[in-house]
């Protein structure tokens, strides 16, 4: 079998997906960090592996794929199906639910992201050194907006606007979950794996109490939290340099997004 290399980082979303997906095939990886708190995936040479200096990215036989759904369908074919194999029904459900983590919840876990973690990193970087290290991404729309939401102030409705859809998204889960045992089928897939990145981050947001109201989906995230394949995908926490949230503030914002005060406790919501 040819050599599976993951050029990914611990933090990212994406590319937990990934390496959450190759623990559960149980295929060999060689692993390179892009650190992005050093803004790596600008660098020439991950440029050369991404140009659009994104990870993860993924070089097998050769060639390069960098979308993370996509990679993980490779994987499970690479593997031969591994423990991953579906009815062709269960699959069509699975890719349901992998675009639906591309185009909604990736992008709604973005803004709390950034304002609760990104935002307390890239304070920490000389005002100079990070315009310099930011002019190189070759994406100028990426680009002029990364820089916007450096030097913006937080963003306070972005993050509870964020909140509100993973309240409809733990919603949409709790009902798939009272008709299959996994959000596909009766066993595990892609489409598990793809949402457990979801959970790994409401975890490091400070956020699990929003699976309160939903027992389903809250079961499923025990489930899927005890797996050792998450414990992979999570990797060292010392590879993680994210600053601790401010659990305070996130509180609030979870009182605000619901129409509570902030002096409530969160269980209630």
């Amino acid at each position: 079998m040819s050599e599976v290399e993951l050029f990914h980082e611990w933090g990212s979303v994406q590319s937990f997906k990934v390496r959450m997906c190759l623990a559960e095939l149980g295929l060999p990886w060689t692993s390179h960090r892009i650190d992005l708190s050093r803004f790596d995936n600008l660098a020439t040479a991950y440029l050369a592996v991404n140009p659009k200096g994104l990870v993860p990215a993924l070089r097998w036989n050769g060639e390069v794929f960098v979308e993370s759904s996509d990679i993980n369908e490779l994987l499970v074919d690479i593997a031969g199906g591994g423990q991953l194999p579906l009815a062709i029904e269960d699959r069509a459900r699975a890719r349901v639910w992998t675009r639906f983590e591309d185009e909604v919840v990736h992008p709604a876990v973005r803004p709390p992201t950034f304002n609760l973690i990104l935002k307390a990193r890239v304070a920490k970087i000389d005002a100079i050194e990070f315009g310099e290290l930011i002019a190189r991404h070759p994406l100028p729309a990426r680009r002029a907006a990364y820089m916007a939401a450096a030097n913006a102030a937080f963003d306070r409705t972005a993050v509870i606007n964020s909140i509100r859809i993973f309240r409809d998204v733990l919603a949409k889960m709790e009902r798939a979950l009272a008709a299959t045992d996994w959000l596909a089928a009766d066993r595990f897939s892609l489409a598990d794996v793809a949402m457990a990145a979801f959970i790994d981050r409401l975890d490091r947001l400070a956020m699990p109490v929003l699976f309160s109201p939903f027992p389903k989906a809250s079961g499923w995230a025990a489930r899927i939290r005890s797996r050792p394949s998450f414990a992979a995908a999570q990797g060292p926490d010392s590879a993680r340099p994210d600053p601790l949230v401010d659990t305070g503030l996130v509180k609030a914002l979870l009182a605000e997004a619901f129409g509570h005060t902030a002096t409530m406790e969160m269980e209630s919501l």
